[in-house]
């Protein structure tokens, strides 16, 4: 009597582990299916035998690039700031590699190295035009590499609540990086297909939004985890650079603090990142700082209206200096 109990019992717990299961393999097939790569419009460029996607909108000089921060999109990020400047002057973004329409990357691949294909793609793009670059969060780090290897024409550096490369010391216990265990868990997931079930059942009101679901549960997002991770964040003070921009014009726009005063975690930091956002403006002698009032640090969404304005003044200002500079030259020729 109790072996036929154990029997029943035991083949109860067989069935439902095999329905489990079994449904399990179906919702990864499902989810196999509806996770196909999305195909994105633009041009590509060559780094290091690694294809880079770039989208770029207008004619003429000077040349404005895009840098975005840490593990966000270009797309998303810029696509519909680049669609409102005026045509007058070029203006383009990009995928690092790892992100959107880009091959994937290394886990290995550094700040350094970023900042060399940002370098190699605005003299793909731009040759010796005049550059103004505008970067956001951590592609500030990237941009401000760029600036002191002056290898490019740069004209103008519009930096948008810049990640700083000592931010980890100075918010050490407030705000630490990114921890091992999250970036274990990225590579768990795409190898569960956890995400990629839940997702099934989500209704998306966009393909960016779908697209970018399926990216953060990927491991191209796991391989950009890496090299953060492996680059050990940021904990090198800002001096130790030697950085000096000299009469580099600058823009610093940061986040108003008051955005987070109903967020105690963010507001408990406001106060040390407007002191880093200081030592990012003394790197130039030809710096302004703005705070843009009911921003919070994802400036670009918050107040895409004042980042056109900036943008279009600084290009009003590169492209007045450049005419002045021809008809001086123009006038010491003719004399």
């Amino acid at each position: 009597m109790f072996s036929t109990y154990q029997r029943i019992s035991s083949n109860k717990l067989a069935f439902t582990v095999l329905l489990i299961l079994c449904s399990y393999l179906i919702l990864r097939v499902i989810a196999f299916f509806q996770h196909q790569p999305v195909a994105l419009s633009g041009s590509y460029f060559t780094f290091n035998e690694k294809q880079v996607r770039y989208v770029c909108k207008g004619q003429g000089e000077p040349y404005v690039f895009f840098e975005t921060g840490f593990g966000s999109d270009s797309e998303r990020t810029w696509s519909s700031i680049v669609e409102q400047l005026p045509e007058s002057f070029t203006a383009c973004y990009y995928d690092r590699l790892g992100h959107g329409g880009s091959d994937d990357v290394s886990r290995t691949f550094t700040t350094d190295e970023k900042s060399q294909l940002q370098e190699s793609l605005v003299k793909h793009i731009a040759g010796e035009s005049p550059v103004i670059l505008v970067a956001h969060s951590y592609g500030g780090i990237i941009a401000r590499r760029t600036a002191a290897r002056a290898q490019i024409n740069l004209a103008a550096l519009i930096l948008l609540d810049s990640a700083h490369e000592n931010q980890h010391t100075v918010l050490r216990g407030k705000f630490d990086p990114i921890p091992e265990h999250v970036k274990v868990w990225h590579y768990v997931d795409p190898v569960l297909g956890i995400s990629d079930i839940k997702n099934i059942f989500k209704q998306y009101d966009s393909e960016i939004a779908k697209r970018l679901d399926q990216y953060y549960s990927s491991f191209r997002y796991a391989h950009v985890l890496s090299t953060y991770r492996n680059e050990k964040g940021f904990y090198t003070p800002l001096e130790d650079f030697n950085y000096d921009f000299g009469k580099l014009r600058m823009l610093v726009l940061s986040h108003d603090k008051e955005a987070y005063a109903k967020s105690p975690r963010f507001y408990s930091v406001v106060d040390d990142w407007a002191e880093m956002q200081k030592s990012i403006v003394a790197l130039s002698d030809n710096a302004e700082h703005i705070i843009v009032k009911g921003a919070t640090h994802n400036i670009p969404g918050d107040s895409p209206e004042v980042v056109i304005a900036k943008i279009t003044e600084t290009v009003g200002s590169v492209s007045n200096h450049a005419n002045n500079r021809i008809s001086s030259q123009t006038l010491q020729s003719d004399s």
